[in-house]
């Protein structure tokens, strides 16, 4: 009998365990990883002060100055514009035009500084920090004054 072109030879079966899918699961597990995680920090980014402070970077653009008092009253001082009282929606105007000039003229960001009464209600800072984030700011640096001696006895 002739054997036909189209048989099959029979093989003996393999009895090891076939570990690429696993592999490709984890690998998908492992992308899916990679990208959520940067995803997951939210807020709003603050250089917070420490004790010991260095100056600031030396640039031809001068920080902007948001002061925030405990009644609520919010202040900005920029270029020749000192102590300006300001809405919320014009300090978002404000600050966005001043970003935006500054990326059309190639310099830095906007360096915004939050001078805050020490009396300020937690949220309050917060929501002036989100609108700070709504007009584009990405770095924010928290003002201090300097701490005072000790009293010696």
């Amino acid at each position: 009998m002739n054997t036909s072109p189209y048989r099959r030879e029979k093989r003996a079966l393999n009895a090891q365990m076939n570990v690429v899918p696993y592999i490709d699961v984890m690998l998908v597990l492992l992308v899916i990883f990679m990208v959520t995680a940067p995803m997951l920090t939210t807020g709003v980014d603050v250089d917070l002060p420490k004790e010991q402070t260095n100056t600031l970077s030396t640039s031809n653009q001068l920080p902007v100055i948001i002061s925030l008092r405990d009644n609520g009253e919010i202040f900005i001082s920029f270029e020749n514009n000192i102590d300006q009282p300001v809405s919320e929606p014009e300090l978002i105007d404000t600050l966005s035009r001043l970003q935006s000039q500054s990326q059309a003229n190639g310099q830095q960001p906007v360096q915004v500084m939050i001078n805050a009464d020490q009396n300020n209600q937690y949220g309050a800072i917060m929501q002036l920090m989100a609108s700070l984030q709504q007009a584009g700011i990405e770095k924010v640096g928290l003002l201090t004054g300097r701490p005072l001696p000790e009293p010696t006895l």
